[in-house]
């Protein structure tokens, strides 16, 4: 048992490092193990998920012939709304830690608002609609004490998501009669540490508690800065990281074995500013592969 909690806490800590450098969230599913050792599982999993995020970068453009110009730009996105399909494959490393991959699609679409950067602009937005791109990630659940029917469980995950580019297209925010037109790129992480306490009754499984989020990512955008009635463009470019509105919100699921070797498991997560809810069918085989 001691090995086992100290290998969690080593990939803790790797999953730590990792989000301190990176950027939406995936269904948790139950925050303890659920394989025996040896045993693996593979399971389809469906997640709709909405969330604020804030960002700062900076802009350039280049006026053709002249000079080039760079500003720092905030910016913000209002209910950034993504469905997330994956395939996951699971294994019970031993009777109390599982790990976890997973890999599929997700879609993104949103508000992004482009903030005054100083008391000369104003506030502007457009939507952006990007189509599915791919998305991966990887995790891992244990079991920390176990009393009766009730057990005490943590997850963590690291999800990574690059759904497909979006026109872009608002009015410039420094430049009276200036439109700035072209396309918007987002890429993101989002690490997920929970705590939670379950309970088993016969073949149904619930579960709740405590999370915390990370999200970093980019949102990139390369275009032109087009002047009305003919005036010309000059190139656009804007950078911008982003990261979570709020960090801190809970979790609640259940657990159903619809038979000896299929689960399905539902879930709702929430914070102030973001909320998700998750479904997963899982099938585990009879066989299993020692380490």
């Amino acid at each position: 048992m001691r090995a086992v909690k100290t290998l969690w806490m080593i990939d803790l800590a790797v999953t730590a490092i990792l989000a301190s450098t990176a950027m939406g969230g995936a269904p948790m599913g139950p925050p303890v193990a659920i394989l025996g050792e040896g045993q693996w599982s593979v399971s389809g999993e469906y997640g709709l998920e909405q969330m604020d995020l804030k960002g700062c970068g900076r802009a350039e453009t280049t006026i053709p012939g002249e000079t080039t110009f760079f500003w720092t730009q905030p910016s913000r996105i209002d209910d950034l709304k993504s469905n997330m399909f994956f395939g996951k494959l699971a294994y019970g490393i031993c009777d109390n830690w599982d790990l976890f991959v997973r890999a599929g699609a997700s879609d993104a679409s949103d508000q992004i608002v482009v903030l005054p950067a100083d008391t000369s602009s104003v506030e502007v937005r457009d939507s952006l609609d990007g189509s599915f791109g791919f998305a991966w990630g990887v995790g891992t659940r244990a079991t920390f004490c176990r009393s009766g029917p009730w057990s005490v469980g943590g997850l963590l995950q690291v999800t990574w998501f690059k759904p497909g580019d979006s026109d872009f297209s608002v009015p410039d925010p420094l430049v009276p009669d200036e439109t700035w037109v072209g396309s918007m790129e987002l890429d993101y992480w989002q690490t997920q540490v929970s705590l939670a306490a379950a309970y088993q009754a016969d073949t149904l499984r619930l579960w709740g508690g405590p999370f915390l989020q990370f999200v970093r990512g980019d949102m990139d955008f390369s275009g032109a800065a087009i002047l009305e009635e003919g005036g010309g463009a000059s190139g656009l470019t804007w950078n911008s990281e982003l990261e979570e509105t709020t960090q801190i919100g809970a979790h609640v699921g259940a657990d159903w074995q619809i038979a000896e070797q299929w689960n399905l498991w539902v879930e709702g997560q929430i914070t102030e500013d973001s909320w998700l809810v998750g479904v997963s069918a899982a099938f585990t085989p009879k066989k299993t592969f020692g380490m």
